[in-house]
């Protein structure tokens, strides 16, 4: 690399540095909540399938904390969904930027009506609607909802988003200036190897008088890449979170980048590239990769080499520096010296017979199995591996790759299905087997075949759902009915409660199995009786009757 080339990365890695950091608005958003700020999760976290897009303010483990809007607007939309966000409010402000309050509890007494009319109007639990602007105006500091642990929430706490309203990308919210104290540096914990037989080398790191290090000098030849397994710490909360910003530089001059300052929410399954998705599946470690498969098109990361690291090293002594940085700029370093093999050998790609071209469209059938994976669906070329086994059940074992492959987009696999009965078709679905467990995925029937979507390779089987959910009466409360609801194999896919035959809301909490009826918007003069049905994938239903007064 030439030394023009190097003055060029680094001028570049600057501009961008002080662009970001300088570009937005350090005192425009105050904080959602009125008590002090404290990180559950920072932006750009690794999480499964995805990168956290925004951070979690903690709110002191309980629900029903006020929050507030963090800069004057008027609600842009509303969603309400036992998944994902949970209740979710989101404010478009006049400067281009729109805020996410997510995870909430319930919404002030004004957004509740209006989500209440939208559930009414369409006679659905789950809504995600659009709002006119300026239908509902709030200030800043306006009390707007209250925390909660709705959704895919593992604990009450504040998901919080700032976006670009035009694009919807999400920004680091830590960029802009909230009181968030932080002067504790990242920890790097042990980096992976990988060598030219395509094998990965755990080495734990040392830290010898704050610097950290490992013992030895690494010896490697021509093929050599590194990941790395950093965390973060914030000073008002023992989570552990993500870095902002990883630099790898080889003998001084930069050779990759990454920086979670923004990223849009079609690249973030690109996740499963960035890590080493095979280790975590294996160990349930995650390594960030310090360098880009051919189909990783994460826009967070740079890499100044084409193929692997090892060949822009130097025959004999090489010195590899990584510096790790968290969003306000507390610094760690790991220092690696490194040793090319004078010996070393060109790198052979080996050629594989039924390589899976990323590129192109692959498609495999025999009598028994159709497999169609969409074109760029993998990060690289992949040997395609198949077979069929038998199982306990008249149904076979279909093996699609390993499941340590990661894949992009979800592949579509067709079963030859002659052996289930017609009385049985409509009860049968095609379920992915993992850890001696099920997991159905949505299937349909054409002529005698079954076909289904999946976004992981694994072990594949056709089971028939013919159990109803187990649907119970669990608890009363004065404000609310709880039920148990359990379905064990396709799972919940409907549920509706109604008023003396009349459609009314109800709430599905599935990380707790229940469903919740609140008695605040019922008429109690009258006889009220509660019909709850539920229904799952395969419109197995139950249904039970509960008497209110």
């Amino acid at each position: 690399m030439n030394k023009m080339i190097f003055i060029l990365n680094i001028w570049l890695v600057t501009t961008q540095i002080q662009f970001s950091q300088n570009n937005y608005p350090k005192n425009y958003f105050s904080s959602p909540v009125d008590i002090k700020i404290a990180i559950a999760g920072t932006f750009g976290e690794l999480r499964k399938n995805h990168f956290h897009s925004g951070i979690d303010i903690k709110t002191k483990q309980k629900i029903n904390i006020p929050i507030y809007a963090s800069q004057s607007g008027y609600i842009s939309r509303i969603k309400v969904s036992p998944f994902g966000f949970g209740k979710t409010l989101y404010i478009n402000h006049p400067n281009g930027y729109t805020t996410v309050y997510a995870h909430l509890e319930n919404f002030n007494k004004e957004i509740t009506e209006i989500a209440h009319d939208e559930h009414f109007r369409l006679k659905k639990n789950e809504i995600d609607f659009s709002l006119k602007k300026n239908q509902i105006i709030v200030e800043k500091g306006e009390l707007i909802a209250f925390s909660g642990n709705s959704g895919s929430s593992t604990g009450p706490h504040l998901h919080f988003e700032i976006r670009e309203t035009k694009t919807q990308k999400v920004l680091n919210p830590m960029l802009f200036g909230f009181p968030i104290l932080d002067i504790t540096k990242p920890v790097i914990n042990s980096i992976l190897v990988y060598d030219d037989s395509n094998n990965k080398r755990k080495i734990d790191v040392e830290k010898v008088n704050g610097k950290y290090t490992i013992s030895d000098k690494l010896v490697v030849d021509n093929y050599f890449n590194l990941a790395i397994n950093t965390i973060d710490y914030l000073d008002a909360a023992p989570n552990k979170c993500g870095v902002y910003t990883i630099n790898l530089f080889l003998n001084d001059s930069l050779c990759y980048k990454n920086k979670m300052e923004k990223f849009s929410f079609s690249e973030t399954r690109y996740i499963n590239s960035h890590i080493d998705y095979e280790y975590f599946t294996d160990n349930g470690e995650r390594f960030i990769k310090c360098f880009k498969e051919p189909n990783n098109l994460l826009s967070t990361s740079f890499v100044n080499f084409e193929t692997n690291l090892g060949e822009n090293l130097k025959i004999g002594n090489n010195v590899i520096t990584i510096d790790v940085f968290d969003s306000y700029d507390n610094k760690t370093t790991l220092t690696l010296n490194v040793i090319k093999n004078s010996n070393s050998k060109e790198h052979e790609i080996k050629k594989i017979k039924n390589k899976i071209n990323y590129k192109q469209v692959f498609e495999f059938k025999n009598n028994d199995i159709e497999i169609y994976i969409p074109n760029n669906s993998l990060y690289s070329d992949v040997d395609f591996t198949f077979s069929k086994s038998s199982t306990e059940t008249k149904f076979a074992k279909y093996s699609i790759l390993e499941e340590t492959v990661p894949i992009h987009k979800p592949f579509v696999i067709r079963l030859n299905a002659d052996s289930v009965s017609t009385e049985h078709r409509s009860k049968s679905l095609i379920a992915r087997v993992q850890d001696e467990k099920l997991h159905c995925i949505k299937s349909y029937w054409d002529e005698n075949k079954i076909t289904g979507k999946s976004n992981s390779f694994g072990d594949f089987t056709i089971v028939i759902d013919t159990i109803k959910p187990d649907l119970k009466f669990y608890k009363r409360l004065p404000e609310k009915v709880l039920f148990s609801v359990k379905d064990d194999l396709s799972g919940i896919k409907d549920y509706v409660a109604k008023i003396n035959g009349e459609w009314t809301i109800l709430e599905y909490d599935y990380k707790n199995e229940l469903l919740v009826f609140y008695i605040n918007n019922t008429n109690l003069s009258e006889k009220v009786m509660l019909e709850i049905s539920v229904s799952d994938l395969v419109n197995n239903n139950s249904k039970i009757f509960y008497k209110i007064n």
